[in-house]
């Protein structure tokens, strides 16, 4: 018996395992990065899209390009629980919904494969289940808890993933709890922020947030050498340091800058998933 959302990685060097010893907390493993994108090729996409009758949006557009960096990197969508690695089995992302000024949390679960299409279609399916139906059961367990003594809930907060470990917990149990996600993505532009980083948190097995800024106009230097001014977004990376070496974390930041700056290549299926 053992838990039901990854698979324990075994091979991981003994120099990258080490790091859980001197770090075992997720929030003492924290590394942040604040990627610049000009996404003016990106503006003309989605609003040729739109023409097309596909109506994409830029939050969906940087979730599909998050799912291919995750199929190309799958280092990312690692996290680590008492010293061990583990890959996990589902490909998701958690993001909240803002209904009238109330925030509520609600997770996708994405399939490598998916092409922006079928991203797009899922976003909007679950915010329009979500107008219809604001309450989940996440929110119900939470409330319950909460009017329970301290000493109680604090020591339930501590069993819950004690109990997911041992896998004495179903899956189902957890599978929608937005802490138990391959990353959390905030849009903070929408409350007219342009650069905000996220922590980490200790609980659960998130490993990376990401923060969407307000679109703006920024000076931006061509390949050619020339400025010029472009429609910018700033994204926050927040990362658990010890999921994969810095060489592979760049890669991994650039290769999701590409997707971005240019979309085309989401209109397609991967041409391969790398899977560990």
């Amino acid at each position: 018996m053992g838990r039901k959302d990854g698979r324990h990685l075994k091979t991981v060097s003994s120099f990258q395992k080490i790091y859980t010893f001197f770090m075992p907390k997720r929030s003492e493993a924290i590394v942040w990065h604040e990627l610049e994108v000009d996404v003016a090729h990106t503006v003309d996409f989605i609003n040729n899209k739109k023409i097309e009758g596909h109506d994409i949006t830029i939050f969906e557009l940087v979730i599909s390009a998050l799912l291919r960096t995750t199929s190309q990197f799958p280092e990312i969508n690692r996290f680590i629980y008492n010293h061990k690695f583990y890959a996990r089995h589902e490909y998701s992302a958690a993001f909240a919904i803002n209904l009238n000024g109330e925030i509520v949390l609600r997770k996708i679960f994405g399939q490598p494969e998916w092409d922006i299409f079928a991203l797009s279609k899922e976003v909007k399916a679950i915010i329009s289940d979500t107008v219809k139906k604001p309450a989940d059961s996440n929110e119900n367990i939470i409330n319950f808890f909460m009017k329970l003594p301290n000493f109680i809930s604090s020591f339930c907060a501590t069993l819950y993933p004690w109990l997911i470990d041992k896998g004495l917990l179903s899956y189902a149990s957890y599978k929608d709890n937005p802490l138990f996600s391959s990353c959390v993505v905030s849009d903070i532009g929408s409350f007219g922020l342009t650069s905000l980083y996220h922590h980490l948190y200790d609980w659960g097995n998130t490993s990376v947030f990401v923060t969407i800024g307000a679109m703006h106009k920024a000076p931006v230097v061509t390949p050619e050498g020339t400025l010029k001014v472009s429609d910018v977004i700033k994204f926050g990376f927040t990362i658990d340091e010890r999921i994969c070496n810095g060489k592979k974390c760049s890669d991994m930041l650039l290769f999701f800058k590409e997707c971005v700056e240019n979309p085309l290549v989401l209109e397609k299926s991967p041409q391969q998933v790398i899977r560990e």
